[in-house]
């Protein structure tokens, strides 16, 4: 087939075009393992309770019962709510087990003195012998 041009183009039958989606699926992928590499997933450390500070805390040796009052004044005993009857009737069995388990009170440093002290008199009521307040240390 002759033709007029002394150079002819080849001409080359590729078919109809396409999109190839296989390196799609790899970044994809790439971005995915990114993501899940990159991530920071918060610590869940359950009730969020700012003690007060104290120049003269010291750390408790022995084993003890943590009752923590929030700022709105809701008690928890095990991140479970209660009640000051629960508190009562809780560590009446606890320390029915144990006599020489002390009770520690975290309380907010926003909570009420008088969802504090109805804390204080519900543990005990419930038999508590050693009680206490959870601080933080002072720092200057």
């Amino acid at each position: 087939m002759p033709t007029d041009d002394p150079c002819p183009m080849p001409t080359v039958n590729t078919g109809k075009p396409e999109i190839s989606m296989a390196p799609l699926v790899d970044i994809v992928f790439l971005l995915l393992i990114f993501f899940m590499v990159t991530t920071v997933f918060p610590e869940n450390d359950g009730l969020l309770i700012e003690k007060p500070d104290s120049e003269n805390a010291a750390a408790l040796d022995n084993e003890h019962v943590i009752i923590k009052l929030d700022r709105q004044g809701i008690a928890y005993m095990e991140e479970q709510p209660v009640t000051t009857d629960d508190i009562e009737r809780l560590l009446e069995i606890e320390l029915a087990k144990k006599p020489q388990l002390a009770v520690t009170i975290h309380a907010d440093r926003r909570a009420t003195t008088e969802s504090l002290i109805d804390v204080i008199d519900a543990a005990k009521a419930g038999g508590a012998r050693q009680l206490g307040i959870a601080t933080d240390e002072k720092h200057d």
